[in-house]
């Protein structure tokens, strides 16, 4: 279930049924929650390889990372007891490094998907989303790994959802104060969808946030809802949630070569229609 027995799995590929799926962050918690779903869920039939991708004396720091920030105690504590068992196994890359696209193949030789959660979204923090994903999907050509289930953001193309003023006020810090992150963002996806022979998912979470429980599922926008529908997503979501989505799409696809808004569905009341004649 790790890197290092990666050989041996390629080897015994007609005795070993699970789907191999490359996990890929900068140790984010959404990276880190992928990690960990597949250990946790027993039902989930995968071999995870943990990678973890940075830019070394970066304003990210260099740890792996083995917390997670989330308010509920019990999620918090199973997850970073798995984390723990995982040190060893995390296969550390900085995406800087002439050798990171070769470092890249050989650790994700034998996927047959690859999750990809890079970057961050935080004020005065370095920037290589597009970089670390130029050289993640150079290395799944070259090992023929066509599935890629990649983390962007809410609020970066068409994300479908309805305008309110916090959709409002996040697209407002998005072009000033997140300006440099908005614009690592839409390279990520500009890398993504232009390469070649990639069955590729752009996930658009809506607000990540500790505060949120997580509620075991979640709702997906890819398209805008009809006109006159009520149908649209909240503004906050479980990070747990969102793993829990990007590792399905990679274990059974079911959305290809788009993007995808996801969230909680919410449904909006219309404003009465005053009658004519009354106030």
């Amino acid at each position: 279930n790790n890197n290092n027995n990666n050989n041996n799995n390629n080897n015994n590929n007609n005795k070993d049924s699970r789907r191999h799926i490359a996990t890929k962050g900068g140790m984010g918690d959404v990276g880190k929650f992928v990690m960990t779903l597949a250990r946790l869920e027993p039902s989930l039939s995968c071999n995870i390889i943990p990678i973890a991708l940075s830019v070394e004396n970066s304003s990210e720091g260099t740890d792996k990372g083995l917390e997670v920030d989330v308010e509920d105690p019990t999620l918090k504590t199973n997850t970073e007891d798995v984390l723990a068992t995982m040190s060893d196994t995390i296969n550390k890359i900085d995406v800087a490094n002439d050798s990171a696209e070769k470092e890249i193949e050989d650790a994700i030789e034998g996927a047959d998907a690859v999750i990809s959660c890079l970057g961050n979204r935080q004020p005065s923090m370095e920037r290589w989303c597009a970089l670390g994903t130029r050289k993640v999907v150079s290395g799944m050509h070259t090992k023929n790994i066509r599935r890629l289930v990649c983390l962007s953001s809410m609020g970066i193309g068409k994300d479908f959802m309805k305008t309110t003023p916090l959709t409002v006020l996040w697209a407002v810090l998005l072009k000033t104060l997140l300006r440099s992150a908005r614009k690592d963002l839409y390279g990520l996806e500009k890398v993504v969808r232009e390469s070649d022979n990639l069955d590729f998912v752009l996930v658009r979470p809506v607000g990540l946030t500790p505060q949120q429980p997580p509620q075991g599922s979640c709702d997906h926008l890819v398209s805008k809802p009809a006109k006159g529908t009520n149908i649209g997503l909240q503004f906050m979501f479980a990070k747990s949630d969102a793993a829990a989505f990007m590792l399905g799409e990679a274990l059974a696809p079911t959305i290809h070569s788009r993007e995808v808004t996801i969230g909680y569905f919410t449904t909006f009341v219309p404003k009465p229609v005053p009658v004519s004649g009354t106030f």
